[in-house]
């Protein structure tokens, strides 16, 4: 599993106002691990079953399902069948603005990438929406002549196939305001718990970051994440530790230690409920394939 970033940003062709990714995964593990970015970013499944999670939602979805990740949204994806396949898209949208500004740019564009207007996330059986999709990736991937207009011109009928029927919220500036503040608290925290959580990690030390109570941190963090501070540690350490029991060589207690877990029966107890088996049972499974 290909370790992500907290935070990227990086579109590999600055020409392009898009970038595709197909990504494909035989694993139980997060294909995805929690991230965010500035980009509004969509994942199209073409087969299988996953459970993708945008902030505090989770989403299950399935081949044919497009899942939209709004900017600054925290996401991960998790394979929950045998395979899966599905591509990764992501738009610049600073690059559809025109040189002259005018209404379109006005009453959407700049919205859009103000993060004024947010999309459901999930949409389902919308032929439409596919079809603009599916062909995005066709001229993405075979680069005939004039495939920038083209997908231009995609992404332009897409964001109005959004706009018309899979708008969640518009915010006001103030609205916004108070969002972004939760979000750049939150984020930091997010970073330290990514760098750190290999080592002990407490609380008060999490709530510090945000200049909040214990109680109010824990509060938020499981509102915007979708679970529990100890919990997202500890998944990042299950994570951590599937990872070594598959490509290393140490034993069970090396492996906890070097996860952040101090006591392997707890580090045990912990593996099972996230993995539906035991550590020993993975490396034995492992030693297998």
């Amino acid at each position: 599993m290909e370790n992500q970033a907290t935070h990227y940003d990086d579109m590999s062709d600055k020409n392009l106002i898009i970038e595709i990714k197909k990504i494909e995964d035989q694993t139980h593990d997060p294909t995805l691990e929690c991230h965010w970015h500035e980009q509004i970013q969509f994942f199209y499944f073409t087969e299988g079953n996953a459970v993708v999670r945008c902030n505090s939602v989770k989403n299950e979805v399935g081949t044919h399902d497009l899942v939209i990740i709004n900017s600054k949204e925290l996401h991960y994806i998790e394979n929950v069948g045998e395979s899966l396949t599905y591509y990764m898209i992501k738009i610049d949208l600073s690059f559809i603005y025109s040189n002259r500004v005018d209404s379109i740019q006005a009453q959407f564009l700049t919205p859009l990438s103000q993060n004024l207007i947010l999309f459901e996330n999930v949409v389902s059986d919308d032929n439409d929406i596919l079809v603009c999709i599916n062909r995005m990736i066709d001229e993405y991937f075979k680069k005939q002549i004039g495939f920038e207009l083209s997908i231009k011109a995609q992404v332009y009928d897409l964001i109005v196939l959004l706009l018309r029927g899979y708008v969640r919220k518009i915010y006001t500036a103030n609205e916004l305001d108070s969002q972004l503040a939760n979000f750049r608290r939150f984020k930091n925290v997010i970073s330290y718990i990514d760098r750190n959580f290999t080592e002990k990690i407490e609380l008060d030390r999490l709530a510090d970051i945000t200049k909040m109570s214990q109680g109010h941190f824990c509060r938020l963090f499981k509102q915007i994440t979708g679970m529990s501070a100890i919990n997202y540690i500890n998944k990042l350490r299950i994570n951590k530790a599937v990872e070594l029991i598959r490509i290393s060589d140490q034993n069970m207690m090396e492996i906890a230690m070097s996860c952040g877990f101090c006591d392997s029966n707890y580090f045990s107890r912990v593996f099972k409920k996230y993995e539906k088996m035991s550590p020993l049972q993975m490396r034995r499974l492992s030693k297998r394939t």
